[in-house]
């Protein structure tokens, strides 16, 4: 039986406040208000309550910033879309969870009458999201690679995330590069400059990131690339997991994610693609900006996905833009 199914535990957020710009009217697009979001995920945390391991549970950090970057981020004219939206990105983070609620309150409500909130509430199960990534036939044919283990007939082209803030980062960086350059069945396309970012989540005292995404072209399947950058992770001193003392968004040589993997949508216990955290992470999309300005991610342009990331304001070019 797996967890999923024998879920029965909860984690709440509750009262997480942000000023958004969501409404129906011009005036709460262009003024914004508060409003505040309360989540509770239906999981089994059994594992983790013996292990005492944060590996075995779903971090509410990483909520808590899915959260405020919808609240913060691109504008709904109501509510209760929020609400679905943020009850299915939240089930997508994390496949142990087995049902999210949602509440979205909006206390500033343009009503005449004497009120003290309005608020919508949204629940979604595994199902739920089941049925929306569901592809039909046609286009499962015409996409090579949905199996994670299955290499492409042909170059996939796939979008990497690099970030480092222990040692000479700009170093480290330069050298996953160049160490991605020559692993076979990879060629890297294009990098963007490096980015100086401040942290996101994690301990607050620790250095500013250095950050770089890169456009390789590759024959291997998602989980074999996987493989390559995390033996390029590991060849640069990453230790991975709390038992070899890695905090989560903690001090790190070097991390790299796949964000994309030509149009697939990948889900397994391992690598989730498009990355579910992408599009809401300004120290990804700002400098994947720089190097491709026409990308888009999901349909959507990562230029105007980057202008409304929360930590967008905190990414900067190490070096002058030309």
């Amino acid at each position: 039986m797996s967890s999923r199914s024998r879920a029965r535990d909860t984690i709440r957020l509750t009262g997480l406040t942000a000023t958004g710009h969501h409404g129906v009217f011009d005036f709460e697009k262009r003024e914004g208000q508060i409003f505040q979001v309360d989540a509770a995920l239906t999981l089994d945390f059994s594992a983790a309550g013996r292990s005492d391991d944060l590996a075995d549970t779903v971090s509410y950090v990483e909520i808590a910033e899915l959260i405020h970057a919808a609240i913060v981020g691109k504008p709904f004219d109501l509510i209760e879309a929020l609400a679905d939206h943020l009850a299915r990105e939240i089930l997508r983070t994390d496949e142990r969870l087995a049902a999210a609620e949602v509440t979205v309150h909006k206390p500033e409500a343009p009503l005449t009458q004497s009120f003290h909130d309005v608020s919508v509430t949204a629940r979604r199960d595994r199902t739920d999201i089941d049925r929306t990534d569901i592809a039909a036939p046609q286009d499962l044919a015409q996409r090579p690679g949905a199996d994670p283990d299955a290499a492409p007939s042909t170059e996939v082209t796939s979008v990497l995330a690099l970030g480092s803030n222990l040692g000479e980062s700009a170093v480290t960086l330069a050298s996953a590069v160049a160490a991605l350059e020559r692993a076979e069945q990879v060629r890297v396309l294009r990098q963007s400059p490096i980015a100086k970012t401040s942290p996101v989540g994690g301990p607050a005292a620790q250095p500013d990131f250095h950050n770089q995404v890169i456009e390789i072209a590759t024959t291997l399947s998602p989980h074999a690339l996987l493989a390559q950058t995390q033996q390029i992770e590991q060849d640069h001193h990453r230790a991975r997991g709390a038992e070899n003392g890695e905090v989560r968004w903690g001090p790190r040589t070097l991390d790299i994610d796949i964000i994309t993997y030509g149009p697939e949508r990948i889900s397994s216990l391992t690598l989730q693609v498009p990355h579910p955290r992408a599009g809401t992470r300004g120290f990804v999309l700002v400098p994947w900006s720089w190097m491709d300005p026409q990308a888009q991610l999901d349909g959507t342009p990562v230029a105007e996905l980057a202008r409304h990331a929360a930590d967008a304001p905190g990414v900067e070019p190490l070096e002058s833009l030309r």
